[in-house]
């Protein structure tokens, strides 16, 4: 590892209280492969960071540039530095130029960001069930096995993730099913076949007491049946089954008791438009008027929608939330 990824890995490490490993830094050295990590010096010495990821994202027929904002660090003496601000506005003018339609982040504030043209745009429902109340589940003409992680059940789950609904979720090359689920996280694997053909995944791990959903995709109703199935079979070992889940998922209408469950809303991830010409060309333009006002690009300053007297002002961020729920976006990414 080069001397300045190797700085990058000791602040991120320190900034986020993670113990050093070899495969941690791995995965760090496979994101930094398919991401462009932006640092602010001093004296010759790394005070903070931030790391732009390359990603896309279902929207209407297209798939939209979007840049993914994390591992934003400071070590705590360099902190109220301006130093964040900067990377932060280089990163969008980057964007900007490079016709990046989005962007994304996980907030630890909300207002912190907001600051920077971000506003809250994506929920969560985060379901806690006791083991013995979770769908029973059927048994099917088809097969669940358990899966190892190597190229085909990648390729296996992508021919599966591509079919369902994604508006607004992370299109998922190769390189990014193995980053979170071979690099980032080692969770065990299960598919649904039938007649020859996937027709369902589903993502799990162990925790304590708990069996962790991570994702669950069927394409059918018999699919569905086999993998709820499949997790119940394991209610005998676990107290609880959680699962937090995008935010189109009602799993609570198929619970025999859903008063026996916890269920709920939690506010997730922030968006923003960068380039409003470039997600206008894909999205079209609004139904409702609206002047937006970006502090950091004003090249979005532009009035959009239909023609009024009296447009309503709107910040970049406080439009991108808008048009972002009203096209019933999602992120199934719970990573």
């Amino acid at each position: 590892m080069e001397k300045k990824q190797q700085a990058l890995l000791d602040l991120a490490t320190y900034a986020f209280n993670k113990p050093r490993s070899k495969a941690r830094e791995e995965a760090f050295d496979k994101l930094l492969s398919f991401s462009k990590p932006y640092s602010y010096w001093e004296n010759d010495e790394l005070s903070s960071m931030i790391i732009d990821t390359s990603f896309r994202v279902y929207w209407k027929d297209a798939k939209l540039k979007m840049s993914g904002i994390g591992y934003v660090a400071s070590y705590p003496e360099f902190r109220g530095n301006g130093s964040i601000r900067k990377l932060m506005t280089d990163i969008l003018e980057d964007n900007y130029e490079a016709g990046t339609a989005l962007s994304y982040l996980a907030p630890f504030s909300y207002q912190f960001y907001g600051q920077f043209g971000y506003h809250y745009a994506f929920d969560q429902k985060a379901y806690t069930i006791p083991a013995q109340e979770f769908p029973k589940g059927k048994k099917t003409a088809g097969q669940v096995q358990r899966r190892t992680v190597n190229e085909e059940l990648f390729e296996d789950m992508a021919e599966v993730h591509e079919q369902v609904y994604n508006q607004g979720s992370l299109v998922r090359p190769q390189h990014v099913w193995e980053y979170y689920f071979k690099y980032k996280a080692q969770p065990f694997f299960a598919t649904y076949e039938e007649n020859g053909k996937i027709l369902g995944y589903l993502i799990y791990e162990f925790s304590d007491t708990a069996f962790v959903i991570r994702e669950c995709i069927t394409l059918s109703q018999t699919a569905q049946d086999a993998l709820y199935r499949f997790v119940s079979s394991h209610a005998a070992s676990f107290e609880v089954i959680k699962w937090t889940a995008p935010s189109n998922v009602y799993l609570e209408h198929n619970l025999a008791e859903p008063s026996r469950i916890q269920l709920q809303l939690q506010p997730y991830m922030q968006a923003r438009i960068v380039n409003l010409e470039a997600f206008l060309k894909v999205n079209g333009q609004p139904e409702f008027t609206a002047r937006i006002v970006d502090d950091i690009l004003p090249q979005n300053n532009i009035c959009v929608g239909p023609e009024a007297e009296e447009p309503e002002e709107m910040t970049i961020g406080e439009f991108t939330a808008r048009v972002l729920r009203e096209s019933g976006a999602i992120l199934r990414e719970y990573f």
